[in-house]
């Protein structure tokens, strides 16, 4: 999947989520995120929201690394 045209999106969600130490608190951000992205425009689909959502934690645990 492409994800170029929500490249801005998973980016807010990369540097809010890199300002949390907790890894809870890290959790409580991608379900606001998750919520918000399905109600707001563009209201995207489940599966467009899940890769999303794969995309960050992939690079969070990349930037840990």
């Amino acid at each position: 999947m492409n994800l170029k045209p929500w490249e801005t999106i998973i980016q807010q969600i990369v540097d809010e989520s890199n300002q949390e130490s907790k890894e809870a608190a890290k959790g409580r951000i991608l379900v606001k995120w998750r919520a918000k992205l399905e109600k707001e425009p563009p209201h995207l689909a489940l599966h467009h929201i899940d890769e999303i959502v794969r995309e960050v934690r992939r690079r969070l645990t990349t930037a840990g690394q």
